[in-house]
């Protein structure tokens, strides 16, 4: 079977070559025609290899109704600056889950977890600027080439090359509609892998939107290898600048969660064991109730599990996993500097949003994935968690109404709305300030300036990206005039965003990335880039996601290396 293949693959190849000029020579010269109907008969090798890619994107369709995957884009307005590059001037944020119809048609739509996302449909209007452009939506544009009619009958396809994508090789195919009026059609580039001859790139936009006043958007998919033979949308960036000189955006799309609850769940019933592995024991080692000091505090800890728990099974908050333990090296570091050896024990967890935000339940603290991503070092990361430890340490703990599970039977659409576990100003200002006690007894205490410069800027761009800024649970990094850890920022030096070598914060996406499948999070291997010019510095911004390609493996299996 492997020679049988490698022949069909070396004859596609050959193919290509022989039917490249031609191909190059009929693109130059009707470039801005419509595909014609009488076109050359194309090579067998390249009819079959078409027909398995139309096959495998419509296996791809129908495997997508099954999930129910979270869906978050955040969107950034821009303007450009000729030192800079492109400034945000205001941004947008929408999180949700996508979810299909149970119908035969199966249609996708996007349900919001936020209180002010709400359906519109797929077009903007080009006079639907800044925070009025809605942005459910933006992941159904891209899911697939087209959900209708991609077939050899409304589509052609042109090979261009081979391409290496990571460790996977691809043939690069452009994509055109016959009919250059069909509404929704698209037109681009996709990236097919050889193996299965599955789509795991798409590059482009679509035509002819109903209305004159609305557009489509330009957009670059990509698809991870979720499961064996299974490729899913992972990421998507978007970006226009030709709809006016007030519509410049850049936004990420990302899709996590793919596994499915109820699976999981059947699977932990089936895995539950019938014979005690040991002699069951009719007392505990310890035949006495707790004391009022122990039951109150297992109470509080009830309440956080609960918490935790529930936001898990939503896919919000990732499993338990390396970073995590990254984070708690962090939070000893201050326990054990300042003496808080009595506290329990300290655990930290990822919440998998963008948004900058941290809070504390009872003895857990939660760092969204997006601050982690742009927080410049170790010292910044010990800012962060050292509020969040001056809570704690303070006696400042979740509510511990939710040690009632009833209170989180709800639906994930409202389940962020059901928990309330910010802060008073009052506490917010004492976390501040015992915050900065524990810093300055710590391993950081001299390394701190990184921590002010992340402060300045925070506050400086805080009005033009304030949903980034703003929290799902708990209170932002910036709140009216309150600015968290703020004192911090004195001891720094001058904020100067035109010196390459101050680096106050990273972009989004720069540290973590997350497991599509389960939600599991990891830090990233990538090398760091030297900054050529204030241009590439791009804190807190949005920029273009390009992921090394793999073939799924199993955990604990050997990685198949590049071929």
């Amino acid at each position: 079977m492997t020679n049988l293949r490698n022949g069909r693959i070396t004859w596609l190849l050959l193919a290509l070559i022989f039917a490249t000029p031609m191909l190059l020579i009929s693109a130059g010269s009707e470039r801005s025609k419509p595909p014609k109907t009488n076109e050359q008969p194309e090579p067998t090798e390249i009819t079959s290899v078409v027909y398995r890619i139309i096959a495998n994107e419509w296996q791809v369709r129908s495997k997508l109704a099954e999930f129910t995957p979270r869906v978050e884009t955040y969107l950034q307005y821009y303007q450009p600056d000729p030192e800079l590059g492109d400034v945000a001037t205001e941004d947008s944020y929408f999180l949700g889950r996508l979810k299909f119809t149970k119908d035969a048609n199966s249609q996708a739509s996007e349900s919001s977890f936020t209180a002010e996302a709400r359906p519109e449909g797929l077009l903007r209007r080009p006079e639907m600027l800044k925070s009025h452009i809605r942005l459910d939506g933006f992941a159904m544009e891209a899911l697939v080439v087209d959900e209708n009619n991609f077939d050899r009958q409304h589509y052609s396809f042109d090979p261009v090359r081979w391409e290496y994508l990571g460790d996977i090789r691809c043939l690069v195919i452009d994509v055109h509609p016959r009919d250059s009026k069909a509404p929704g059609a698209f037109l681009g580039r996709i990236w097919v892998e050889d193996h299965d001859y599955a789509i795991v790139r798409m590059n482009g936009t679509r035509i002819n939107p109903p209305t004159k006043r609305s557009f489509y958007l330009h957009f670059d998919c990509w698809r991870e290898n979720l499961q064996p033979g299974l490729w899913l949308p992972v990421y998507i960036y978007s970006q226009e600048s030709d709809h006016g000189k007030q519509l410049r955006f850049k936004a990420e799309t990302r899709f996590w969660g793919y596994d499915l609850t109820a699976r999981r769940q059947q699977q932990e019933w089936t895995n539950i064991l019938v014979d005690a592995p040991a002699p069951v024991r009719d007392n505990s080692e310890v035949a006495s109730d707790m004391s009022p000091v122990e039951a109150q505090r297992q109470w509080t800890m009830d309440a956080e599990h609960n918490v935790l728990d529930r936001l898990e099974r939503a896919r919000l908050i990732a499993p338990p996993g390396p970073v995590d333990k990254v984070l708690e090296t962090v939070v000893n570091n201050l326990i054990v500097t300042n003496h808080l050896e009595s506290l329990p024990p300290v655990h930290c967890r990822v919440m998998l949003t963008s948004t900058l935000e941290s809070f504390s339940l009872a003895y857990t603290i939660v760092i969204s994935r997006g601050l982690i991503d742009v927080l410049p070092d170790e010292s910044s990361l010990a800012m962060i968690l050292a509020h969040e430890v001056a809570h704690i340490a303070m006696g400042q703990k979740v509510d511990t109404k939710f040690a009632f599970n009833d209170r989180l039977q709800v639906s994930d659409e409202n389940l962020l709305a059901s928990l309330d576990v910010a802060r008073s100003g009052t506490d917010e200002a004492a976390a501040d300030a015992k915050g900065i006690e524990l810093l300055k007894n710590s391993p950081y205490k001299d390394k701190l300036v990184q921590a002010g410069l992340f402060i300045q800027l925070a506050t400086a761009v805080a009005p033009h990206v304030s949903h980034l800024l703003g929290t799902h649970l708990g209170n932002g990094l910036t709140e009216g005039k309150m600015i968290r850890m703020d004192a911090l920022a004195g001891g720094a030096p001058t904020l100067s965003p035109r010196k390459i070598d101050q680096i106050a914060a990273l972009p989004l996406g720069s540290r973590v990335q997350v497991n599509a499948w389960d939600g599991a999070v990891s830090f990233t291997t990538r090398k760091v880039a030297p900054i050529v010019d204030a241009s590439e510095k791009l804190p807190f911004r949005v920029t273009p996601t390009i992921p090394y390609l793999r073939l799924f493996a199993p955990a604990g299996s050997i990685t198949q290396a590049s071929r």
